[in-house]
């Protein structure tokens, strides 16, 4: 059988990371659209777009012991196959009930997809004993910028259907390509009775690290806030479109993708609990005081406005960059159990927990205004020092 090298396995996971980022990000930009074709209001299509995290919850009681006790190939391309044709549907259809089903599905897909995409990495940090899950973030948040900037460009001058169809069909056909040929290196079947984790054994024995899931969810749902909102916030509120309403959000991925590649040259002079605390009181400060002013400023001074927003995504996607991935590594590097165990465990309760904040900010956005409901991952990046001692425990494998 043919061999892949560590240096090709980490160039075929660039792939993986930034081809999923490109196509799985193609959407965000476009949520006006999307909302505009259900014909919902912001309270409605944000509850919407949570029941992806029903999806998720389900798929993660389960995927993690498939990819252990199967491995990651059924993985890789079920879940690829599945997120394609998801994407489809969701562009097409202009139905709620059809949108919530297959958004349910898509949720389960996505979540498949990234615990065998992490258990990969994790296989490849153990053979080659350096950290690649920044870096490989960072990847994957060049190609969600990549998308973004094609998808400002083809709002008003593309159909959201033919934009969305065409990048699915490229993007997820060569995915499945790139996993041919990684599957000599993809995580082999653990047949062994000893460290059979069926399902009913994960569920009695589920347990997750409480400082690990505390600070991935406070770092982390900026992230999501930003991709599911902040276009409509520079449209609704400050007047922006044709492109131009997604301008913050681009500005915040460039930051995410510059903090994410360079930030392992501090690593070893500084310590990393410090730069989590930094990065996030920063982040936190910065997206609360650009969402504030913006507010203030409103279309009355629109371009002033969208300048303070722009510098505000950047401070904030610069500050909470790198450490979503830091606790992730820090929950597989804390935990004695396989990588695709611990983060089915980790991701479901992140899912869980991002499940209620999401419904709780599209809720405020509905009872007040979107202004004040961007302020919730703004505060809530305040609290991340309270468990930024979890990434400096001693590691347990």
């Amino acid at each position: 059988m043919r061999k892949v090298s560590p240096k090709r396995e980490l160039d075929l996971l660039r792939s993986t990371y930034f081809l999923f980022g490109f196509g799985i990000m193609a959407l965000a930009p476009r949520f006006p659209e999307l909302k505009a074709n259900l014909h919902l209001g912001n309270g409605q299509f944000g509850s919407l777009l949570s029941t992806g995290s029903i999806g998720s919850i389900i798929s993660l009681l389960t995927m993690g012991h498939v990819v252990h006790r199967y491995g990651n190939k059924i993985i890789y391309f079920a879940s690829v196959s599945t997120i394609m044709i998801c994407l489809l549907i969701l562009v097409h259809t202009t139905s709620s009930a059809v949108f919530l089903l297959f958004n349910i599905i898509f949720g389960g897909a996505i979540s498949a997809y990234v615990i065998a995409n992490q258990t990969q990495t994790f296989h490849l940090q153990a053979r080659t004993g350096k950290i690649h899950l920044t870096h490989l973030s960072g990847v994957w948040s060049a190609g969600a910028l990549l998308s973004a900037l094609l998808a400002g460009f083809l709002v008003g001058r593309v159909s959201l259907q033919v934009h969305i169809t065409v990048l699915t069909l490229l993007v997820f056909s060569t995915m499945l390509f790139v996993f041919y040929l990684l599957s000599p290196e993809m995580i082999d079947p653990d047949l062994s009775p000893d460290n059979d984790y069926s399902i009913r054994t994960l569920i009695s024995n589920f347990h997750f690290d409480k400082a690990v899931a505390g600070g991935l969810l406070l770092a982390s749902y900026l992230e999501f806030a930003v991709g599911d909102w902040i276009t409509i916030f520079a449209k609704e509120t400050l007047g922006f479109d044709n492109g131009m309403n997604t301008f913050p959000f681009i500005i915040f991925m460039i930051a995410m993708i510059l903090g994410r590649l360079a930030i392992h040259r501090l690593f070893d002079n500084h310590a990393i609990e410090k730069l989590v605390t930094l990065g996030a009181v920063g982040a936190g400060v910065g997206c609360f005081a650009a969402v504030a002013a913006a507010m203030a400023l409103g279309r009355e001074h629109q371009n002033i406005a969208l300048l303070v927003l722009l510098i505000g995504m950047f401070i904030s996607g610069l500050g909470s960059s790198f450490i979503g991935p830091i606790f992730t590594n820090a929950a597989n590097t804390r935990s004695s159990a396989p990588a695709s165990i611990v983060m089915a465990e980790v991701m479901l309760i992140n899912v869980f927990l991002v499940f209620v904040t999401k419904w709780i900010v599209a809720w405020t956005a509905q009872a007040t205004n979107l202004g004040l409901a961007l302020f919730i991952p703004a505060l809530m990046l305040l609290f991340v020092p309270y468990f930024a001692h979890a990434v400096v425990q001693k590691p347990t494998k």
